[in-house]
């Protein structure tokens, strides 16, 4: 019995030993400040490059582009259906803050001839990309405006209702 005993607590004092018993130690588990300097400066390119996808189903794939305001803003569309612009055409149109979505997406069922760009709302535009079909895809290049939201949208008819998100754009 007293070897059992015995046993029992050497086993007790390995375990204790072995799990630290609660010394000091001069160990740091802090990360040096010079690399938390390094996590919190935020660099703000002069250019941004984005892709935004329209499919045959009536949707894009991003609900949300951000930018900072005064960059360079390269934007690509790309339609990832089978279907001709004719039928299920896309474009992505930038909108001037204010603007509302329905009343342009409306005005622009009667402007095929200009790309779906209602000719008397085009001050309401900041940039556009041309119609494009199934398997296509175009690039625009514009300068993001000033700080603030706005809305994007394909004005091809019976589009907008659906396919418009938020154009973020934050100051410098």
């Amino acid at each position: 019995m007293n070897t059992l005993k015995s046993l029992a607590i050497l086993g007790t004092i390995a375990f204790l030993t072995a799990c630290g018993g609660g010394g000091s130690s001069t160990e740091s588990t802090e990360a040096p400040k010079e690399e938390a300097k390094a996590a919190e400066t935020v660099v703000v390119s002069d250019s941004i490059s984005l892709e935004i996808e329209a499919n045959d189903q009536m949707q894009f794939n991003k609900e949300e582009l951000k930018v900072t305001e005064g960059q360079v803003v390269t934007l690509t569309l790309k339609h990832t259906g089978k279907m001709p612009k004719e039928a299920m055409g896309h474009n992505w149109v930038l909108l001037a803050s204010g603007t509302e979505v329905a009343t342009f997406g409306t005005a622009a069922v009667s402007a095929p001839d200009n790309g779906y760009i209602p000719q008397d709302m085009a001050d309401k535009v900041i940039a556009n990309t041309k119609v494009i079909g199934g398997g296509e895809e175009v690039t625009i290049t514009f300068e993001a405006p000033k700080a603030g939201y706005y809305k994007f949208l394909c004005s091809f008819p019976g589009h907008w209702g659906v396919m418009q998100g938020d154009f973020v754009v934050s100051p410098k």
